[in-house]
């Protein structure tokens, strides 16, 4: 056999590729995950049916869609979306995401020329300021990592940063936790949606419609 079409692995690739165990522990994490999902779906549902009354303006999907991954900068996901509008050129969402190996993050995603001439982020920075959101400053709004070109945090913003952000074609705020404090995970994401719902508030004039 022609040398240069031997693949060589090392000592540790060796050990995982002769073992079982990790990708049958890895697929039995990837079920409790969606069954974790499944729960924080239903849970959404009853929230912003509590909370507030403004996605009765918005076709958004009856009920949340669970997805998975394998590659997003090389690593296994799995998403929930919910509430979520796919709406010709405009979008709203709430994305929640795990992501292997990093954290679990929940985000309040818009974009499109008609949902952004109806957001309102005048008086929204301090309360960001105040719960520790993350703000996207990226140009792409489709990366979800935390690195400073992504994400900077609201409390480090100043007026000229919020200036910017308000300029762009689409709206992104985070939060994330990470998944050693897996415990607190739940606690975690149903009040941080709480939280996403009272900025819909603050953001959108109450008794305007969406189109």
């Amino acid at each position: 056999m022609n040398n240069k079409a031997k693949i060589h692995l090392s000592k540790y690739e060796i050990e995982v590729v002769t073992d079982t165990l990790w990708i049958l522990t890895k697929q039995s994490i990837t079920e409790k995950i969606f069954f974790f999902f499944g729960e924080m779906h239903e849970l959404y549902k009853s929230l912003h049916t509590n909370l507030n009354s403004f996605f009765d303006e918005f076709h958004f999907i009856k009920n949340g869609k669970i997805s998975k991954g394998e590659n997003y900068l090389g690593l296994p996901y799995v998403i929930l979306d919910y509430p979520a509008s796919f709406e010709k050129n405009n979008l709203f969402m709430i994305r929640t995401m795990f992501w292997w190996g990093n954290f679990f993050s929940i985000t309040l995603h818009i974009s499109g020329y008609e949902r952004m001439q109806k957001l309102n982020l005048k008086n929204l920075l301090s309360y960001l300021k105040e719960k520790n959101f993350f703000v996207c400053i990226n140009e792409d709004e489709w990366h979800h990592n935390f690195e400073t070109t992504n994400y900077l945090p609201a409390i480090e913003m100043y007026k000229k940063d919020w200036a910017e952000v308000r300029k762009k074609k689409f709206f992104k705020i985070s939060k994330k936790i990470e998944l050693a404090k897996w415990a607190k995970a739940p606690e975690f994401l149903e009040k941080t949606f709480g939280e996403l719902i009272e900025i819909i508030n603050i953001s959108f004039p109450v008794g305007e419609k969406v189109p």
